[in-house]
Order: C-alpha cells, then sequence, then structure tokens
C-alpha cells in the first residue's frame, strides 16, 4: 500500500507524446512509459471535459452524475446552468479516501466548485467563477496560496477577439500568456505538492487542452511529416513545448514529492482534428421534427434580444440595466425560461432538439418539460425519426454520411438521473464535426455543413475533442504492460485499491488488474471518519457568478 499522485492533462494526447517520445523529447514520461503501464483511456460519450472528470472522480457514469455536457437544463424550464460541484451528484474518491483517514490535496479538477470540506486542501478548477471564498478549502490556505504564487488564477483569461483585430502579432501574444498560465500551474503544483507527504494528491493542467483548441491544426501536420510553413512551425512548436515544460517540471520534481509513490499520468479525452461545424437542428426542422419561431417573431423576442445584449455587454451594465428593469422582471425576462442559446425554437412545435456544441439532443417531453409535445408512448418513434434525417445528411465532397453514431441515453448512461442527460448522442466522423452552437447562428447563414468558425482568424479553433485519451503509471505497485483500453470510471477504483481502501458499491468502474502487480489487492472495509462529503447541494451560483461562467466558457470556443 502506497500513495498516489494523479497528474492530469487536460486532453492529453498519445499523437503528440508519442511524436515527442520518438524525436528524443519527454524523457521523463518516455522512462515512466518503459517501465510502468500504459493503456488507452476512453472517455465518456460525447468526450467534454465536465462529464469526463465527473466520471473520473466518481467511478460513475453520466446517468449517477448528472453531467453529459458543460451544463444542464434548469428543472421546468428551456434554461441551461453550468455543471458545478452544486449541481452535480456523487462523492468524489478524494471524500471516499478522506473519510477513512488519508490525507488529501486536490486542485483544479473541473466541476468542483465550491470547494468541500476535505481532509487536506481542495482548491477548484474552472467551474469556479473567480477565486474567492469558496474556491479554496481551507480559507486560511488562501493567502498563503497567493504569497507563494502571486500571480495565481482559476482559469486562462484572454480577449482573442481583442487580440486578432489589434495585435500585429496576435498568436505570439496569445503563445505568450499561454506560456505564462502554464508556468503558474506548474508552480501551484510544486507547492502543494511540497506542503505536505500527501496518501492522495490529484491535478489536472489545462494549458495542453488550450493549447490544442487553437494549434491542433498545426501541430498534426508537423506529426504527420507534411511540409509546413515557418509560422505553421511556430504554432505547432507551442504545443510541443508546452508537452515539455510538463514533462521537465515533473522530472525536476517528482523526487521532491516523496518517494515510494505510485504515479499516474491521464487526460479526460484526447484530441483531433476539427473538420467543420453543423445545423443540426436545421436538419431536424426539414424532418418535421423541429419548428423556428418565424424571423419576424424572433427579432421581437424580448429574452433573444435581451440574452443575446447581455452575453456581449460588460458586468456593469448588465447590472446597471437590471437595476433599471427590476430584480424580478429582469431575471424573468433573462434566465428563468428559455436559454440564448434555444431561443428560436418554437417549443409548441418542437419534438426534438440539438444544444451546445457536442452532438447532445433532447426530446421536449410533456410532464419533463414546460411546453412539451412528445409523451412517453412517441418516445422511440420520434428519436427512430430523428435518426432516419440525420442518417441522410451527406458531406457534398465525398456523399458519406455526416454522422456515424447514434446513442440512444440507455445505451450509454444506467442511473437515477438519467432523466437529465440527453435522449440521444450523435457522433459525426469520430467526433471531428461538432454542432453549430446556437439557433441563432444556425439561422444566420443558408449553410448546414460550414468549415469551422474563424471568427477568431489566427486563434479560431483547429482542434477538437476525442475519445482516446492518455493513461500511463508506474510505481511500486505498477507491472509493466499495456492494459489495452479502458473507461473513465476504471480509474477511481483502480486509485483506491493502490490506496488500501475499499471499492464503493455504486461505482460503475472496474480495477484496472492487469496494470497493478499481482493484481487488484484484497482490501476490507475499514472505519470512516467525520472528512466524507458528499457534493449533492443546490445551484451555488449567484447570476453574477453565472455570467462570469458562461462568459469564460465563450471565451474558450464552448459557446
Amino acid at each position: 500500500m502506497h500513495k498516489v499522485t494523479v497528474i492530469g492533462l487536460d486532453g492529453g494526447s498519445y499523437a503528440v507524446i508519442d511524436h515527442l517520445v520518438a524525436h528524443g523529447r519527454l524523457p521523463n514520461f518516455a522512462r515512466l512509459m518503459e517501465k510502468g503501464s500504459r493503456g488507452d483511456l476512453l472517455s465518456t460519450r460525447p468526450p467534454v471535459t465536465w462529464p469526463a472528470w465527473a466520471s473520473f472522480y466518481t467511478g460513475t457514469n453520466p446517468g449517477k452524475t448528472g453531467a453529459a455536457d458543460l451544463f444542464k437544463f434548469r428543472p421546468g424550464t428551456y434554461q441551461l446552468e453550468p455543471m458545478n460541484a452544486g449541481n452535480l451528484r456523487g462523492t468524489p474518491i478524494w471524500s471516499q479516501a478522506g473519510s477513512r483517514g488519508k490525507r488529501v490535496c486536490i486542485y483544479n479538477v473541473p466541476v468542483t466548485y465550491p470547494a468541500i470540506p476535505v481532509n487536506g486542501v481542495l482548491i477548484s478548477g474552472l467551474d469556479a467563477p473567480r477565486f474567492n471564498d469558496q474556491a479554496i478549502y481551507p480559507l486560511e490556505l488562501k493567502e498563503k496560496l497567493m504569497a507563494a504564487v502571486p500571480d495565481f488564477q482559476i482559469s486562462f483569461e484572454n480577449d482573442a477577439k481583442y487580440m486578432v483585430t489589434r495585435l500585429k502579432d496576435p498568436v505570439g501574444e496569445w503563445i505568450r500568456q499561454l506560456k505564462a498560465y502554464l508556468e503558474m500551474e506548474l508552480r501551484t503544483i510544486d507547492y502543494l505538492m511540497k506542503m505536505e507527504d500527501w496518501d492522495l494528491f490529484v491535478s489536472v493542467i489545462r494549458s495542453t487542452d488550450i493549447f490544442q483548441h487553437t494549434l491542433w491544426h498545426d501541430a498534426e501536420k508537423v506529426i504527420s511529416g507534411k511540409d509546413v510553413t515557418a509560422e505553421e512551425q511556430r504554432r505547432a512548436e507551442a504545443v510541443f513545448a508546452c508537452y515539455d515544460e510538463i514533462d521537465a517540471r515533473f522530472g525536476e520534481s517528482a523526487s521532491a514529492w516523496g518517494t515510494g509513490r505510485n504515479l499516474i499520468v491521464m487526460s479526460d479525452h484526447g484530441f483531433g482534428l476539427l473538420r467543420g461545424t453543423v445545423c443540426v437542428n436545421r436538419v431536424l426542422e426539414a424532418a418535421g421534427l423541429l419548428r423556428f419561431r418565424p424571423a419576424g417573431e424572433r427579432s421581437r423576442s424580448d429574452c433573444y434580444i435581451l440574452s443575446k445584449l447581455k452575453a456581449n455587454m460588460p458586468l456593469s451594465a448588465r447590472q446597471k440595466i437590471k437595476r433599471l428593469l427590476g430584480k424580478e422582471e429582469s431575471r424573468e425576462r433573462w434566465s428563468s425560461y428559455v436559454d440564448i442559446l434555444v431561443a428560436d425554437i418554437d417549443w409548441e412545435h418542437t419534438k426534438i432538439f440539438s444544444v451546445g456544441g457536442f452532438g447532445c439532443l433532447f426530446l421536449n417531453l410533456k410532464g419533463r418539460d414546460p411546453l412539451g409535445a412528445v409523451d412517453e408512448m412517441e418516445r422511440q418513434e420520434v428519436l427512430a425519426a430523428a435518426e432516419a434525417a440525420l442518417s441522410g445528411l451527406r458531406h457534398p465532397d465525398d456523399g458519406e454520411p455526416m454522422v456515424t453514431e447514434f446513442y440512444r441515453k440507455e445505451e450509454l448512461y444506467q442511473g437515477p438521473f438519467i432523466s437529465e442527460v440527453p435522449d440521444l448522442v450523435i457522433n459525426m466522423r469520430d467526433w471531428s464535426y461538432c454542432p453549430v452552437i446556437g439557433t441563432a447562428n444556425e439561422l444566420s447563414e443558408e449553410a448546414i455543413i460550414r468549415p469551422p468558425v474563424k471568427e477568431w482568424k489566427e486563434l479560431a479553433h483547429t482542434g477538437t475533442h476525442r475519445r482516446e485519451g492518455i493513461l500511463f503509471m508506474d510505481g511500486p505497485d505498477i507491472s509493466q504492460t499495456d492494459f489495452g483500453e479502458v473507461q473513465m470510471v476504471d480509474v477511481a477504483p483502480t486509485i483506491m485499491n493502490l490506496l488500501g481502501l475499499p471499492e464503493d458499491e455504486n461505482w460503475d468502474g472496474r480495477i484496472i488488474a492487469k496494470a497493478l502487480k499481482g493484481g487488484a489487492m484484497p482490501v476490507e472495509a475499514g472505519p470512516e471518519y467525520e472528512h466524507r462529503q458528499s457534493v449533492e447541494a443546490a445551484s451555488v451560483y449567484s447570476e453574477e457568478d453565472e455570467d462570469e461562467v458562461r462568459k469564460r466558457l465563450e471565451d474558450l470556443g464552448y459557446l
């Protein structure tokens, strides 16, 4: 029984890692993979940061966490709320470990705001609106952390639109700022790891994901051996240098973190080329399954206009308008019924619709949704009609189907909160195409299948998520093997077994026995202590908090 350190690389990709190792880079990661175990860690469907990390740390599927995307519908409305620890269900592994006396330190894991009490330290991830008093436990650590890492911040904040319109070298400045954020992440990990000889240390580095979303096309071009320009080489090298820096810091610091630890490097999803976007709701409209409001109604919609204004004006202006309208009227108009992403849908005449950028479709159900148009007897018929309509969508260049896989919720999810997750998930060519985000954007031009959005010009997204992530580990309890493919939910029980702690009977995952010397260790349930904490709670965002989180998601290209 030994201690465990988990280093999460958001969007970590073997395509990048193996390329760099083959070129003599990443010596520390290369050593870990050679001495220890390695395999593919398959993300959730769809492969999205929020549900993936939630399934990792609860050991359960989205039907038990209630998280299948980066947001969920507020009950009784068509309004979306960002996922956070307050509306997520399940008990994290660090609470499980802490309840049995293990000291834990958790940093930068998504869907951990507000920071719950643990037997140790917890600093929230990017779902925290800011580094406020709810984003850290214990609170007395906040001042010490800011003294040790004066530039600490919860998330990478930048204005890509400003950079591409005002700066001579927006890419260079963006890379400089993101490198500074990566350096801050690494210094924070080092500071926290040296505080104490933790039994369980879990941290996530988000810079890998951010670099790759923007620069993946260039990195993939270099990896594939194609000829590249000097600018493409510069952009690709920024991705590679991110991994280099993480590997170097890992090598420098690992010995100071204590000996005899089991080290795990993992990601929440992999990465690949973003080939384009698709107006899924337009396809559903053509099949008679969805109706948009008439153009005149859309332009006069208070909900739409105010929501659009709200998304693009500074917080001070939003607060001024709220004071002029009155708090209750403002909240009713802006946030209690219809979200801006679906503001143009005629709900009374809509049976199924797509929302967000990851292929999640929801039935408009009677009894669940305010203006539900589908009863339970029609469920399968409507789903079949949607699948038929989307199966007929072909790419004009090759004539091949755009949607290659359909998953009804019962095929993917099980649990008491299955009513909160999508009724249908679609995969468009290995997740390389994404739905157009927002009905206003879908209606903005005629084309159904579109190239990637270039609004941010040189800083536009060129990469997106894949299911195949990374998982490799080394340590006194780790065998030397390739264990093949495993699921996100398998990591939690594996960590608990390494700590000598029992599995939770509610978990969906299984111990990755092949990766452990001698297989899974038999464990008896011991006594529990007072530090077991659940994340089940009411939503914790104020209206202003939610605005800030949504603005961050927009800046990151998720909204």
